[in-house]
């Protein structure tokens, strides 16, 4: 079906952008209960380095 089917680059960045966005929310809900002892501050730490090399890299 890719090739049968063409879809413009910004259909492909909003589907991209809905779908990181629905893994983080989960990753967030499952990770980080109210119910647990959590580390938030190494949770944001992590997440921001893997950020910071996704840009620079």
């Amino acid at each position: 079906m890719g090739f049968a089917v063409k879809i413009i680059e910004p259909l492909v960045s909003v589907l991209f952008a809905f779908l990181a966005g629905g893994i983080i929310l989960n990753v967030i809900k499952e990770e980080l209960p109210a119910e647990r002892e959590s580390r938030f501050w190494a949770f944001a730490l992590g997440a921001a380095g893997y950020a910071a090399v996704l840009l620079f890299a």
